[in-house]
């Protein structure tokens, strides 16, 4: 019988909070078990805990209940010393002979991930997940430990390498293809992460006269490619050229880019209608959205999970760029601005600082559209099985 490994060796070697955790934690929630058996694989010592799709998504709950980096380490390094007392473990050789598919579900530059992706390899299919942009479409994005070439190089080796990969977005598989030279032959699918981890929210929409400023909002970590700087110049621009507006950003301080962190830090000192919230619990960004009527979304994606839990949260898109989780909402939620450039991000600014215009973005707003994680999960196991 067909026995999937599930490496989560990068997941609880360096816990956070993004978009690739919550791929995580809907793997362990949303797999067919009763269809294809598998293991969620934790490393202690020299051994491998072996853990059910349920321990596993209480293990990667743990991380979105906490707040902050060092919290949520030791969240999950407690979590993982209470399941090391109650799991089954074994040591690597015995991993080769139980299972017939091997998963990497993480981007990963652990050797010892890699080292272990290659030498199943050898003697099972391994299946990988395909994120984001990469080094050769966005180079800014991603600023390296010297060091670490060969292990990042190795990483997307297998890449192009893996028996399977599911892609987050046609924009992730396309550069896959095209710019780590994957054969056009190997199973490289497309798999839209979903949604629905957020209930449907409702709010009142404001009333049209209302002579409070339009809300901006703008969540998600600094990058550069994400244009986080070019929002805010083309904002300031705007208030200079007299529109009443707010903008605000919810996100961690850019860790590859301080230049971005001291813009925005200075932009918010001097108008007061700008604000950033750096280190925000899961109500906090809830309630952002709800008191916002415009989310934004600019850059380059590799997909865009924001995107749609702005809109399962009632508030509607705008978007430039790339953007698949955009593209893919469009005209359910999300429109596209037309791109990114300073020019029409201040004609953005003025034209939905406009009450009217905001909601007629709001009109369009339909929660239920967006993918369902059940969806990508079982194309992800099917692709894992071969």
């Amino acid at each position: 019988m067909t026995h999937v490994g599930i490496d989560l060796t990068q997941f609880v070697t360096d816990p956070y909070t993004s978009g690739i955790q919550r791929v995580l934690q809907y793997l362990a929630r949303e797999w067919p078990i009763d269809q294809i058996p598998c293991d969620f694989v934790v490393p202690v010592g020299d051994e491998f805990l072996l853990l059910g799709a349920e321990q596993a998504a209480g293990l990667i709950d743990s991380a979105f209940g906490a707040q902050g980096a060092d919290e949520v380490r030791r969240a999950v390094g407690l979590g993982v010393a209470a399941l090391a007392e109650e799991s089954p473990r074994v040591r690597q050789s015995g991993l080769l002979a139980m299972y017939s598919s091997w998963l990497l579900p993480e981007v990963s530059y652990l050797p010892n991930v890699l080292d272990r992706l290659e030498l199943f390899r050898q003697t099972m299919p391994v299946a990988m997940i395909g994120y984001d942009a990469l080094p050769m479409t966005d180079p800014a994005n991603y600023r390296f430990t010297p060091g670490t070439a060969a292990q990042v190089s190795e990483y997307f080796r297998m890449l192009a390498a893996a028996d399977a990969v599911v892609c987050i977005s046609e924009f992730s598989r396309d550069a896959i293809l095209r710019r780590l030279r994957r054969a056009a032959s190997a199973r490289t699918e497309v798999a839209h992460p979903g949604g629905d981890h957020l209930s449907v929210a409702h709010k009142e929409v404001a009333d049209g006269s209302s002579d409070r400023p339009v809300r901006f909002l703008r969540v998600g970590t600094l990058e550069a490619r994400k244009r986080p700087v070019e929002i805010i110049r083309a904002f300031q621009q705007a208030r200079q050229e007299g529109i009443n507006a707010e903008l605000q950003f919810v996100g961690a301080p850019s860790a590859s880019d301080r230049g971005i962190n001291a813009a925005l830090s200075q932009a918010c000192q001097q108008d007061s209608n700008m604000s950033w919230i750096q280190a925000a619990s899961d109500e906090v960004v809830h309630r952002a959205f709800l008191d916002s009527d415009v989310f934004l979304s600019f850059g380059i994606e590799g997909y865009g999970i924001p995107v749609l839990e702005s809109i399962r949260r009632a508030t509607p898109v705008l978007y430039g760029g790339v953007q698949p989780a955009g593209d893919l909402m469009q005209g359910s939620g999300s429109r596209n601005a037309g791109g990114d450039s300073h020019e029409l991000l201040v004609a953005m600014f003025h034209r939905f600082a406009v009450f009217s215009e905001a909601q007629a973005l709001n009109s369009e707003v339909a929660p239920q559209a967006v993918p369902r994680w059940r969806d990508f999960t079982h194309a992800v196991a099917r692709a894992s099985v071969g």
